[in-house]
């Protein structure tokens, strides 16, 4: 009886010791994936903040010199040391900026707190570019246009919407801004279509689909763009050239005519005043002529494609290379070690306008390959004589 009573006991305390024990695991995972939890927050804010403060440097600069080269940007963002490190929220951070391509640039910021570590990347365009700062008309001309595809080219106009007085009277508009019409919405009606500073107009064909355009110029003399006011272009690729020739076909998202619509300058998801390249465009402005771009498209789509996000952006960021992609390895490849690359050293030919010279590849050992030479245009804005 009395073994019994004893054996009982033993079962008794060695049950609650190993409940205690699991119950004591339990927790101390818990706790440990909680303080996972906090590690990565606090990373995220710190990649965060570093990020802004990048970009913020970077905007600054920009500022002060309007005319800076973007290697020369670059070299003065990121400093002797190649970028910026500090300590900050008890974890640390680095970040820095490098160039995409002619006219933009990219900024990347890692956040580190304990453990844990993230990172913020993402490319912007480097100067508000196809913005006017006097009325002018619009000049466009085909560069290149001999693809196999057909394509059309729509000009989109971009409206702030303090422009003539819009806002400023409460209960009224002005009729005279064009992002109203005749209609002249109220402002709750505006603020339901637009972004919180500009409105964008229904895109305006100006070329018909169709390909093997070069040298063919448009200056539509009734699109004047106001001071403040900026333009997008939009490629509407049309594969079997069911609509060449056409000028009744509407750009719209989701539209049921063209094969898809690639936008020359896409939104920011944080600032509408910095307006970004779109992936399947390569813009450049000319070494010498003002107020004058060379917009390069390529009308392939890679959205299918293996990596096709990271084949834009290389070609973009580093030219040609051999065009076979495959990961790169080497000290010679500096921060691509490692990564998929067509092995490209970066934009070192020039064509007779001084703009980086493209080729016509297409494909290269039977797969299709990004060269952003299909639709290529200039755009020129033309000040207006004053009256």
């Amino acid at each position: 009886m009395g073994k019994a009573i004893l054996l009982a006991v033993t079962v008794i305390v060695v049950g609650a010791s190993v409940m205690l024990l699991q119950s004591s695991t339990n927790r101390l995972q818990a706790d440990t994936r909680q303080a996972a939890r906090q590690e990565e927050a606090l990373a995220r804010e710190i990649a965060r903040s570093a990020y802004n403060l990048i970009v913020s440097r970077a905007r600054q600069i920009e500022a002060e010199t309007p005319d800076i080269e973007l290697a020369d940007l670059v070299a003065l963002v990121n400093g002797t040391a190649g970028k910026l490190t500090g300590q900050l929220n008890g974890g640390s951070y680095e970040a820095w900026i490098y160039p995409i391509g002619a006219s933009s640039y990219g900024a990347v910021a890692i956040g580190r707190y304990g453990d844990a570590s993230h990172q913020i990347g993402n490319h912007r365009v480097l100067r508000n570019v196809l913005e006017v700062d006097q009325p002018s008309q619009v000049k466009v001309t085909f560069l290149e246009s001999m693809a196999g595809y057909c394509s059309a080219i729509y000009i989109q106009r971009y409206v702030p919407k303090n422009n003539n007085g819009m806002g400023n009277n409460p209960g009224q508009c002005d009729p005279s801004n064009p992002a109203h019409g005749s209609s002249c919405e109220t402002q709750e009606d505006i603020e339901l279509r637009g972004n919180g500073r500009y409105v964008a107009l229904e895109p305006e064909m100006i070329f018909p689909p169709g390909h093997n355009r070069d040298s063919l110029s448009v200056q539509p003399t009734d699109f004047i763009l106001n001071p403040g006011e900026r333009v997008n272009f939009i490629l509407a690729v049309d594969k079997n050239c069911s609509l060449e020739g056409r000028w009744d076909v509407p750009a719209k998202k989701g539209n049921k005519y063209y094969d898809y619509l690639r936008d020359a300058l896409v939104e920011t998801t944080d600032d509408f005043a910095q307006m970004q390249e779109g992936s399947y465009l390569m813009i450049q402005a000319h070494p010498t002529k003002p107020n004058t771009w060379r917009l390069a498209f390529e009308d392939l789509d890679f959205e299918g494609e293996f990596m096709g996000h990271e084949k834009l952006m290389d070609v973009k960021r580093y030219g040609y290379g051999d065009m076979i992609w495959k990961v790169r390895n080497g000290s010679s490849w500096g921060e691509r070690n490692g990564q998929y690359s067509y092995g490209g050293q970066g934009w070192q030919e020039l064509d007779g306008q001084g703009y980086f010279k493209l080729k016509d590849l297409y494909k290269v050992d039977g797969k299709i390959v990004p060269d952003f030479s299909d639709q290529v245009i200039e755009v020129e804005f033309i000040p207006v004589p004053t009256s």
